[in-house]
């Protein structure tokens, strides 16, 4: 389980977010409903890892897998914190597409969450089959994605691009470790159902830091608190980033 992946571009996000500023007046993002309804449940999610490099039938099974634990759980866990569910699209494709999310699409990348559709896209191709794909990077990947969604459904993405200028990757930052945290979360909600231990996830969090820390994640030590606090914790109410101090989401 020994993979290092280069995260997909979140330029879209950038280009499209505008400067606003702290969200600490903001309740939609401080004191929103996904923090109330206490910690996810533990259920069964019993994941068969990819066992076979660059089989796309397999990978197929197991993403499509995945993305119905993270439906079922959400829908349920959304549905007791009285916030409307409407499950994500799901787009697999095997080869990589000229433009998505109406941007170039980049040779290193292989996964997207496009805002737009409303659709999670996953390219199963050489770029994210090819070395040892049964570790829980394409799991937290997927998590992580939805994270995102999740944003969308309890209304923290709109109030979020409502904000007036001010510091857009700060709270850029904020978002994106939130929706790590929601990784965590679920990830930590199923995991002694699946065929991991401890040290799969602390080695996941470590690649994680390593893969995707730069300006808009933060640095790796803030990627592991935003993960590890949700994983332990299940509850949405500690991955709460827009109360945290700045120190934490650097």
């Amino acid at each position: 389980m020994r993979r290092i992946l280069i995260p997909a571009l979140v330029l879209s996000l950038v280009t499209a977010t505008p400067a606003y500023a702290a969200p600490s007046d903001e309740p939609t993002l401080t004191d929103n409903a996904l923090y109330s309804a206490g910690p996810i449940p533990r259920s069964t999610c019993a994941e068969k890892p990819i066992d076979r490099r660059n089989h796309v039938p397999t990978a197929r099974t197991y993403v499509t897998f995945v993305t119905g634990c993270l439906d079922r759980v959400w829908s349920t866990y959304l549905a007791g914190a009285g916030i409307p569910y409407r499950k994500p699209k799901l787009k697999l494709l095997t080869r990589d597409p000229k433009k998505y999310c109406g941007l170039d699409w980049a040779d290193y990348d292989y996964a997207w969450y496009c805002y737009d559709k409303r659709e999670i896209m996953v390219v199963l191709d050489r770029t994210l089959l090819n070395l040892q794909p049964d570790d829980l990077y394409i799991f937290t990947m997927l998590a992580g994605f939805y994270g995102e969604h999740v944003q969308y459904l309890a209304g923290i993405e709109e109030a979020r691009l409502d904000k007036e200028p001010s510091d857009p990757f700060t709270d850029l930052r904020r978002s994106l470790l939130q929706s790590l945290c929601l990784s965590g979360a679920f990830t930590g909600s199923t995991y002694a159902s699946m065929p991991r231990d401890v040290g799969d996830w602390k080695f996941i969090v470590k690649q994680r830091g390593k893969v995707v820390q730069d300006r808009l994640y933060g640095k790796p030590a803030s990627i592991a608190y935003w993960m590890n606090r949700g994983f332990k914790s299940r509850d949405p109410k500690f991955c709460n980033t827009w109360t945290a101090p700045k120190s934490k989401v650097a």
